[in-house]
């Protein structure tokens, strides 16, 4: 199937089973795949577009559109393009206050700022790439333009990004295979890791240190420590991360200084998820 333009490149939603299952809905499953194409970068699309996405035809993908725009979760701009509605962040920011909730991040956060003096985060692994929960932001010399106006609910990257690299070193073998399978190496940074060997090999290392430290891969002037709470008995991934700018924080002492803090932020909130 040849793609349209406007999504050349991107990957098939992979949120549908390839194989139907009985016991689950399907049209439910290619709605909700559906809602799940658009993101910030890709925030308005076409039928064409949906249905190069989902691998559907056309007038199918037509009809779960026009379905979801009825039930108030899409909307038409006025080049008959479908985007999602208010309806959708209202669902998203409750979900994010929920799992907050849950977790009792805020304060843990709040002292891990005061702690280490710059922005101190709470995530989790979503799908094939990590969301920011809650932040708490530090408002230091650089700071803000290290942390690139990325708020609760944000996405970011799972290969060059401290977050990302803690929660998808913590998995299985097998679902760390699942998950590379989805993402793209993309240079996002000047240290980008774009070749998958040498990724695999920063991975493991991260995963014998209990830490992921991004040097400069996400962004120049950027660099940031993560720690995950992975919970494998509920399938749920966590994970605490302190951002900085690189001429404030070298990375030995990012490793030294701030790293006994971050872990002890992230060792807070899984006593705190475990008894809740």
């Amino acid at each position: 199937m040849r793609k349209s333009r406007a999504v050349s490149g991107r990957n098939h939603i992979p949120n549908v089973l390839e194989a139907p299952d009985q016991r689950r809905s399907r049209s439910l499953e290619y709605g909700l795949a559906l809602l799940g194409c658009f993101s910030a970068e890709w925030h308005t699309l076409g039928i064409a577009d949906l249905a190069d996405l989902l691998g559907l035809s056309r007038s199918t993908t037509h009809r779960y559109a026009l379905t979801l725009a009825v039930q108030g979760w899409l909307e038409q701009d006025n080049r008959r393009k479908y985007r999602l509605t208010g309806a959708t962040a209202d669902i998203g920011h409750s979900i994010l206050a929920l799992i907050a909730g849950r977790a009792g991040s805020w304060p843990v956060l709040q002292e891990l700022r005061d702690q280490t003096g710059h922005t101190a985060s709470f995530g989790v692994l979503d799908g094939a790439q990590a969301t920011y929960v809650q932040r708490a932001h530090s408002h230091g010399r650089g700071q803000y333009e290290a942390d690139g106006d990325l708020g609760p609910g944000a996405h970011i990257p799972l290969h060059c990004t401290a977050l990302g690299k803690a929660m998808l070193a913590s998995q299985s073998a097998k679902r760390q295979r699942e998950l590379i399978a989805q993402i793209k190496l993309t240079r996002e940074g000047p240290n980008t890791i774009t070749a998958k060997h040498p990724f695999l090999q920063t991975l493991a290392r991260s995963k014998a240190a209990g830490l992921a430290i991004s040097d400069e891969e996400h962004a120049a002037g950027v660099r940031s420590i993560a720690v995950a709470i992975h919970r494998p008995a509920r399938r749920e991934t966590f994970g605490v991360e302190v951002t900085v700018p690189t001429d404030l924080c070298t990375v030995t002492k990012l490793r030294r200084d701030i790293g006994p803090n971050v872990r002890a932020a992230a060792q807070s909130i899984a006593t705190h998820l475990k008894d809740g």
